[in-house]
């Protein structure tokens, strides 16, 4: 094969693309009144540019040729084929799982999942903003811990202090022993001397070691005290969020909306079509009954655990399926794949092997709907 046929399809489709181009640049500095239509610019799959005046679906990033000018614009992207397309369920809590994603945020991993086919996402807002009892109590740990270390401090300038008074004590009876005429006193006296003076070594030795460690110790724990206050901070702020699907691409999801009374946040994420978990009824939730909680524990992503309802617990529906960091936001759901809860990690939870939490979807649909239809039942 000659280099001219080799090369003869690209520079045709090359030649073609720069002639529509050229074309399509005329006819808009014309202004010809019968050019109306927005037309599409993109790459095939081999590269080629390709223009048309028909929106493309599933073909990536797309530019758009607008009155001489072109912009880039994000195209519409139908998650919930994507995710039914790579990981066909095999049951009803597969098809759940298709809906929940982990979200990332500056306190680490959480999980939600798609209320809606448009993208709405609910989770925990301690996922979101923190545990606010928890972070109380690590602030007033790190209160204790900075009293500690302000006494520390000076037991440690006490504890110097002493070893150079002792250094100059040894360097007076060294100078006293120069002035000693008599050799055996002199001799007795420099005994006397390389005694103390070991044993001051010893003491000086000791103590800069420990002052080491404790130096090391202090730096790092104000490291770690830096990082916990600065992401707590930046956490009350933040509004985007990074939300990973369960194929482990990565979508960007804004903050709706946080409940001031419950442990509650709403995410949208635009621009998609979203796989969501329809609603299971909240008269059909029994004692007794199979329950699945889908989420990531511990940095497990599409991680399920299954249990059941053991009861109620102050309006939350207790489970002995197991949540752990990480679950928290997550669905619980039933054995046809339909979502009665929203895991969440109570600090009772922590204290008792096999006892999981959900706040009940229905509270949930009340809190938020302004944005999520009141009755979806």
């Amino acid at each position: 094969m000659n280099e001219g046929s080799s090369r003869g399809p690209i520079f045709k489709t090359f030649l073609s693309a720069w002639c529509l181009s050229l074309a399509l640049s005329l006819v808009l500095a014309l202004g010809s009144g019968e050019v109306g239509a927005d037309i599409y610019q993109y790459r095939d799959k081999d590269g080629h540019w390709v223009f048309t005046d028909v929106p493309p679906a599933g073909v990536g990033e797309v530019e758009i040729i607008r009155d001489g000018r072109s912009a880039r614009t994000p195209v519409f992207r139908d998650i919930e084929k994507e995710m039914t397309e790579k990981f066909p369920p095999k049951s009803a809590v597969e098809a759940a799982s298709l809906g929940t994603v982990t979200i990332r945020t500056v306190l680490g991993l959480g999980s939600g999942f798609f209320v809606s086919e448009d993208g709405y996402i609910l989770t925990n807002k301690h996922v979101l903003r923190g545990d606010e009892s928890q972070i109380r109590k690590t602030e007033e740990f790190i209160a204790r811990v900075d009293d500690r270390i302000e006494e520390d401090e000076a037991a440690m300038a006490n504890a110097e202090n002493q070893l150079k008074r002792m250094k100059s004590e040894l360097d007076d009876y060294r100078a006293y022993i120069d002035g000693i005429k008599n050799p055996r006193a002199r001799r007795e006296a420099m005994e006397k001397y390389k005694s103390q003076a070991e044993e001051y070594s010893y003491y000086d030795e000791q103590f800069r070691r420990r002052k080491r460690e404790f130096e090391e110790r202090k730096s790092e724990y104000r490291r770690e005290k830096g990082d916990f206050t600065r992401k707590t901070r930046m956490a009350e702020y933040e509004d985007r969020f990074t939300v990973v699907l369960k194929d482990k691409t990565e979508i960007e999801a804004s903050l709706v909306a946080v409940s001031e009374d419950h442990d509650l946040a709403l995410l949208k994420a635009d621009g998609c079509r979203t796989p969501y978990i329809k609603p299971g009824e909240p008269g059909g939730i029994t004692q007794g009954m199979r329950v699945f909680a889908i989420g990531s524990p511990l940095g497990v992503s599409d991680s399920v655990s299954s249990g059941i309802v053991s009861g109620y617990d102050d309006a939350y529906i207790r489970t002995d399926a197991k949540i752990y960091l990480g679950n928290s936001g997550g669905p619980l759901v039933t054995t046809d794949g339909k979502v009665i809860g929203i895991n969440t990690l109570k600090l009772i939870t922590q204290k008792f092997e096999g006892m999981g939490f959900a706040i009940p979807l229905s509270l949930a649909f009340r809190e938020f709907s302004t944005y999520l239809k009141t009755n979806p039942w």
